[in-house]
C-alpha cells in the first residue's frame, strides 16, 4: 500500500509521504470493497485525504492504522457494531466529537448526548432522543453516504479552477448530506444530472 500513497502524494519518500494525510471519513459498507493495497473483501473503510494536494482514496480500517497509524475509524467502528446490535447504548465521546466536527449532530442533540453518554437508565423520552441520535452516527457512515460525499466532492473537486460554475447548489447537497446521512431522491437526480451534463469524471 505504501506505494500506492506515495503515487498520491507530493512526497516520493514514505516517511514524508505519510505525514500529509488525514482520517477524514470512515464507512461501513454491506457491499463488499478493496483496499487500495488490494486486499479483498473488506467492509471497514476509512477516506483519507491529502492536506497538500487534496487527494482522497480509501483503504481499509487495517491498513490505515498499520501504515498511517491513523486510528479513528477503530472507535467510530466499534461504535458502529455496538450500536447495530442495540440501538440503546452509546457511542463513544470521540465518536461523537467526530459527529459533531462534521456538523453531523445539532446544538441540542450534542449537548444531550453529552449529558446522558454515560448514564444507563434514561427515560423513555430520553432514550428515544438517544436512539435518533445513535440513529445519525449509522447513516452517516453507510456506504449510500459515502458515495453520495463521493459524487459531490468529485464535482467540487472539478470546480475549482471554474470560476464560471456556481458552487453553491452543490455545497447545499454536501451540508445536507451531513446533516441527513444521505441525499432525497431529487436532489440524488439533481446531482447526477450536474455530472452528465458538464461531463465530469
Amino acid at each position: 500500500m505504501t506505494e500506492e500513497i506515495i503515487k498520491l502524494s507530493n512526497s516520493d519518500i514514505w516517511s514524508s509521504a505519510k505525514l500529509e494525510w488525514n482520517f477524514e471519513y470512515a464507512y461501513y459498507s454491506e457491499e463488499l470493497q478493496r483496499c487500495l493495497c488490494g486486499h479483498y473483501p473488506i467492509k471497514n473503510v476509512c477516506v483519507i485525504k491529502n492536506s497538500d494536494n487534496k487527494n482522497e482514496t480509501e483503504v481499509g480500517n487495517c491498513c490505515v492504522n498499520k501504515f498511517l497509524g491513523i486510528e479513528d475509524g477503530n472507535k467510530i467502528f466499534t461504535s458502529i457494531k455496538k450500536l447495530k446490535i442495540d440501538k440503546s447504548k452509546s457511542m463513544s465521546p470521540e465518536v461523537l466529537e467526530y459527529l459533531r466536527k462534521k456538523n453531523v449532530l445539532t446544538e441540542f442533540d450534542y449537548k444531550f448526548y453529552s449529558d446522558t453518554i454515560r448514564k444507563r437508565k434514561l427515560s423513555d423520552k430520553q432514550l428515544a432522543i438517544r436512539e435518533r441520535i445513535n440513529q445519525k452516527l449509522i447513516d452517516f457512515t453507510s456506504y449510500e453516504s459515502n458515495s453520495n460525499f463521493t459524487r459531490i466532492n468529485l464535482v467540487l473537486k472539478w470546480a475549482e479552477d471554474k470560476s464560471w460554475f456556481d458552487k453553491t447548489f452543490v455545497n447545499s447537497l454536501k451540508s445536507s448530506c451531513e446533516k441527513k446521512g444521505k441525499l432525497t431522491e431529487k436532489q440524488t437526480l439533481a446531482l447526477e444530472s450536474i455530472i452528465k451534463k458538464l461531463k465530469i469524471e
